[in-house]
């Protein structure tokens, strides 16, 4: 996250005895319990990871380069193959998926920026003053909300309503990252484990679930790829800071009762092209074209009258995925029907000079774009198109008998999800509704996993927009990192998820999940299945990941 503060504000803090970019020390944090300190006989602890790439991840540890997250987590427990993130791949979208179990487009935090046509507000959470504005921005319960009555902790979570004690590291972890001291983001995280034993010893009890999160491969990510030896680097960091924290548990007596999962949010594709989506708007379409933020503090009024200056507002957030809102009558909160969206005319279009005359649909102009990967076009609540630079698609969804069903056609042209190639997906393009469950195992193995139930989920929130681009390999709509998220390939979508605790088998796998079961599968394995909330997108592993001790080491045609 991109936090803008002063130099001089920083040098200024520094002065004035913070010490605060000394580098921390690399080392197991002290945790200490005083006798009397009541500690829960099941407790669990979340390792968030961002931008964690399943094939960095995945070689590192082969490689015998990650021997801590191997002692504690994969030799110790079940591991997830075929994890796949919430889309949009991005990290506030996710971040809120692992804390309320709903996907992005029913919790309504589609992304680092989002527009709301409604509320007329254009949020971006990448400023110091903005960051912590996302529990404000979404309703759904949170974990930390839905067992309450237990002590909870946070480090450096954006998402952290209702916990007990939230560890922001704000001014000590944002300094540190502003100069590149990346390590020492790290270490902190680390290190507020101290706090965390220093408050239960005052308040006598350890805490029932804590949420930590190593911010650090995104950030290198970013600026470096993937291929680059930061963006390695903090990977390796990491595992040292997992081993540092899981061997003073183990010390403490804390670690065999606690469930601990190691997650992340997205993968990363290397962006060395990129095409600014909102400047071929406004300078190529001749469209008017709003794209920063702006509303949240704002009279209605104004807001009003700030949006009316525009036709379309782009939002690109990480770059990889861009949602395109369109106002083609007065007011913004009305939504374009499908015959508005493909032929929206405030735009100079390019006129075909051979044959009759005829302007081309939007939807289309942006398709050939050579950054384009895939269009989605909001054909209404139960209906979306998809379509490349070869072909079209619809995705449908239909409610029968209180359960999502969900079908996949292509219309025009050559299939643009890639489905029709892989032998189990194309089997479900039949015509025939079928349950999110089939989906996801019938896609797993393709370059676009899990795309027919999730991006129609992903419509139902008007923050969504009316169209959505998502990037090629290799480019970004706009900006000049060397790394971006937000697509659809696969890499960006399946990532690293392990679990480990009591009960779970050793050295042990599981197949096709969604990272949206990250809630509902802790709040089983503590022994808090009653406070999951009713009506989430994900759902407990807890019986699966168990039921391997009877079954064998791995997980062979089980439905999930």
């Amino acid at each position: 996250m991109a936090m803008k503060i002063s130099k001089i504000l920083l040098l200024l803090l520094m002065a004035a005895g913070m010490g605060l970019v000394s580098c921390v020390a690399d080392a197991p944090p002290r945790v200490e319990l005083a006798p009397g300190t009541v500690v829960p006989e099941k407790m669990g602890l979340v390792f968030w990871v961002d931008g964690l790439d399943i094939e960095a991840f995945g070689s590192l540890q082969k490689a015998g380069k990650l021997p801590n997250i191997t002692k504690y987590l994969i030799d110790r427990g079940v591991t997830v193959h075929g994890a796949v993130a919430s889309l949009p791949t991005i990290t506030y979208a996710n971040d809120t998926s692992f804390a309320t179990g709903l996907l992005p487009g029913h919790h309504g935090i589609v992304g680092n920026k989002w527009f709301d046509r409604h509320s007329l507000i254009f949020q971006n959470y990448n400023f110091i003053k903005t960051y912590q504005q996302v529990d404000s921005d979404f309703t759904a319960t949170t974990i930390y909300e839905a067992i309450a009555d237990e002590f909870t902790a946070t480090i450096l979570a954006p998402v952290r309503r209702g916990t007990t004690r939230n560890i922001d590291n704000w001014m000590t972890a944002g300094i540190s990252w502003h100069f590149g001291m990346q390590k020492n983001v790290n270490h902190l995280t680390t290190a507020r484990f101290e706090l965390i034993a220093d408050v239960a010893n005052r308040t006598g009890r350890w805490p029932k679930y804590i949420f930590a999160y190593f911010v650090t491969p995104d950030s290198a990510g970013h600026a470096y790829g993937t291929k680059a030896p930061p963006y390695t680097e903090m990977i390796l960091d990491i595992d040292r800071q997992v081993g540092h924290i899981c061997q003073s548990l183990e010390k403490a007596g804390l670690l065999e009762k606690t469930y601990i999962t190691l997650i992340s949010d997205h993968g990363f594709v290397d962006t060395p092209k990129h095409f600014d989506v909102a400047k071929y708007f406004s300078k190529t379409l001749k469209i008017p074209t709003i794209s920063k933020r702006y509303g949240r503090d704002e009279l209605f009024e104004k807001r009003v009258a700030h949006f009316a200056k525009a036709r379309a507002v782009v939002v690109t957030g990480v770059m990889r995925r861009c949602c395109i809102h369109l106002r083609p009558g007065e007011h913004w909160w009305v939504r374009p029907t499908e015959k508005e969206i493909d032929g929206f005319r405030h735009a100079q279009f390019p006129v075909h000079t051979a044959g009759p005359y005829r302007r081309p649909r939007l939807p289309d102009v942006l398709a050939s774009q050579s950054a384009t990967d895939l269009v989605m076009v909001r054909l209404g609540d139960n209906s979306v198109r998809v379509q490349n630079k070869t072909g079209v698609g619809v995705i449908d969804r239909i409610i029968r008998d209180g359960k999502k069903l969900y079908r996949y056609r292509v219309t025009k042209g050559t299939d643009p999800l890639g489905y029709a190639s892989n032998p189990k997906a194309s089997a479900l393009m039949d015509g025939e509704y079928h349950d999110a469950d089939t989906w996801l195992a019938a896609t797993l193995d393709t370059p676009k996993p899990d795309c027919v139930v999730q991006l129609i989920e992903l419509n139902d929130s008007p923050r969504s927009g009316d169209i959505v681009l998502f990037a090629a390999d290799g480019w970004a709509f706009g900006g000049t990192e060397k790394g971006g998220h937000g697509g659809l390939l696969r890499h960006e979508i399946v990532v690293p998820w392990i679990w480990a605790g009591p009960g779970l088998p050793a050295k042990s796998s599981i197949t096709s999940a969604r990272t949206v079961d990250l809630m509902p599968t802790m709040l089983h394995l503590i022994g808090r299945r009653e406070a999951i909330p009713a009506g989430l997108d994900g759902k407990s592993l807890a019986e699966r990941l168990k039921r391997l001790n009877h079954k064998g080491h791995k997980e062979h045609k089980e439905k999930n």
